[in-house]
């Protein structure tokens, strides 16, 4: 596909970290395939494209939008999806982001009671009666499979993309075993205006992680 005919994803990256790319290399590499790859990493950078621009999609990497300073990009950002754009955020982001400022900052930037749940490796599998952006399939969603997570919490039943398998159970090596908590989920997706928010719980790189957020994106 010529550059030019391929959809941007911007990716936001206000809190950079080096071995972001070198970890999630597959995933970039995946988007590139299919896709222009526009990025800011300080928030001039961010607001002026968010000006000029319209992207497929915002993938957000880190909890930098969570940091007061960054509210003029928060707001730009906002404004997108109202107006029919599709943000996500993973990557860096349930990893990073402080937990007080996890459990306010959807509520106050989207007015989604989202906050943050449990932390640990279950089996997910899709929620087929969930509602998903325009433009993904839900045949080309991934399988059921394992998954090292932030839940979210308070999510609508139809916001719950991925969900815990039934009979779901922690996976460790050092901890005994429990059964999860079947009301929380690992991918979570909301209408915000006229576009859509989506959060992915997953805290390590995988294929099966990067074909949620290319399959979410309508790649």
């Amino acid at each position: 596909m010529e550059s030019v005919n391929r959809p941007v994803i911007f990716v936001l990256s206000l809190m950079f970290r080096e071995f972001l790319d070198e970890s999630y290399s597959s995933l970039f590499n995946r988007l590139n395939e299919s896709t222009q790859l526009r990025r800011a990493k300080v928030a001039s950078e961010a607001i002026q494209y968010l000006e000029e621009s319209s992207p497929r999609a915002i993938l957000v990497t880190d909890e930098g939008l969570t940091k007061t300073e960054n509210r003029v990009v928060l707001d730009k950002v906002v404004l997108y999806v109202r107006n029919g754009g599709l943000v996500i955020f993973g990557l860096h982001f349930p990893n990073f982001t402080r937990m007080d400022d996890f459990d306010n900052f959807f509520n106050r930037a989207f007015g989604i009671p989202w906050k943050h749940g449990d932390y640990h490796r279950s089996d997910f599998k899709l929620n087929p009666t969930c509602s998903l952006p325009l433009g993904a399939a839900s045949d080309s969603l991934p399988a059921p499979y394992s998954m090292k997570v932030l839940h979210v919490k308070n999510a609508q039943p139809h916001e719950k993309v991925f969900i815990p398998v039934s009979g779901a159970k922690t996976q460790s090596s050092v901890f005994p075993t429990e059964y999860v908590d079947q009301a929380q989920a690992a991918v979570v997706a909301a209408n915000v205006g006229n576009g859509y928010l989506v959060y992915c719980g997953d805290v390590n790189p995988g294929d099966a992680s990067d074909s949620v957020i290319l399959s979410l994106c309508g790649l």
